[in-house]
């Protein structure tokens, strides 16, 4: 399946391509740095932990920030104290510069210290994730978003970041998306493997992006009850007006806008890390030819699963 759009091939990975999504961790194209995976794989986990997982892109903040609230820790937050040093991502550096990994620890460090229950955020395929969850069998919540939305979100975020080099070529960023070789990795590789997870384990509670916009209070209750947290229906109108798109982007300790240096060049640049918060604005980045590509890939990709997902609401 191909379809070319300003002179790139929207290809599906070829056959015997070697990616197996370790392009993500182990080249400079990468977002994340590659030297903390032996480190995070002996990382000690504790049995009361909760790990929020995800492809980036997905609307991991949205639910972290929901899972602060949930625990009743928001109090804690303010500008200096961030939700991204609160529930720390594990294969960042402290900083957030990955280009300075060789000489400062990543967070998972941060996180040995941490009093229990911790939340902890990985963007981390399943198999390079710490091997003791399988033992101690923390809490994992798994949030996922279609795939057409994270690659223009991803997109856009790398005009955002310092971590990894802009993209100005929208057919040949989304070509890489398709081909696995983009700094994030394979999407449907990451998104089925931790769906077919949750078929042999309890432990795991798979969340939709294209949900949460569907029924935010539906939401925010079944993350409530999976924590053992359960709520009063007051207490669940409070965390969805206190997670709406616009109380988060005006929320100085949890949007990450002015507080994370690596997200300076974006701000100079009149971006924001909580770009729209919307479902179905691929539609203004995809083609005719690109979605009918892209399409046929979802199909073959997807197709002895039962996993679904909305494109537009």
């Amino acid at each position: 399946m191909a379809a070319k759009e300003g002179g790139v091939s929207i290809t599906k990975p070829e056959e015997g391509n070697t990616s197996n999504g370790t392009v993500a961790y182990s080249t400079a194209k990468s977002i994340w740095p590659y030297l903390y995976l032996s480190d995070i794989a002996n990382f000690k986990v504790r049995s009361d932990d909760v790990f929020l997982l995800s492809y980036a892109k997905s609307g991991t903040t949205w639910t972290a920030n929901i899972i602060f609230q949930v625990l009743g820790w928001d109090g804690a937050l303010t500008e200096s104290s961030h939700l991204f040093h609160k529930i720390p991502h594990l294969e960042m550096t402290q900083g957030h510069d990955k280009t300075k990994a060789a000489t400062i620890p990543g967070f998972y460090e941060k996180a040995n210290d941490m009093p229990s229950p911790r939340v902890l955020k990985s963007h981390l395929k399943l198999k390079f994730l710490p091997r003791e969850i399988e033992e101690k069998r923390p809490k994992l919540i798994y949030i996922a978003r279609n795939p057409k939305d994270v690659a223009v979100s991803f997109f856009n975020f790398t005009a955002m970041t310092s971590n990894c080099e802009t993209s100005n070529d929208w057919s040949r960023f989304l070509n890489s998306f398709c081909q696995n070789t983009s700094p994030l990795g394979p999407w449907f590789d990451h998104v089925t493997t931790f769906w077919q997870y949750r078929q042999n384990h309890e432990n795991i509670l798979y969340l939709k992006y294209e949900d949460m916009h569907k029924n935010l209070f539906d939401t925010v209750a079944r993350i409530a009850d999976f924590l053992e947290h359960p709520l009063r229906k007051d207490a669940i109108e409070a965390i969805v007006n206190k997670s709406s798109f616009h109380a988060m982007k005006n929320n100085p300790s949890v949007n990450p806008d002015l507080t994370i240096p690596c997200y300076a060049k974006g701000v100079q640049d009149r971006k924001s890390f909580l770009r729209k918060g919307k479902v179905g604005d691929w539609k203004n980045y995809f083609s005719v030819a690109q979605n009918e590509a892209f399409d046929a890939l979802y199909e073959e990709k997807m197709k002895d699963l039962d996993l679904t997902f909305d494109f537009t609401l």
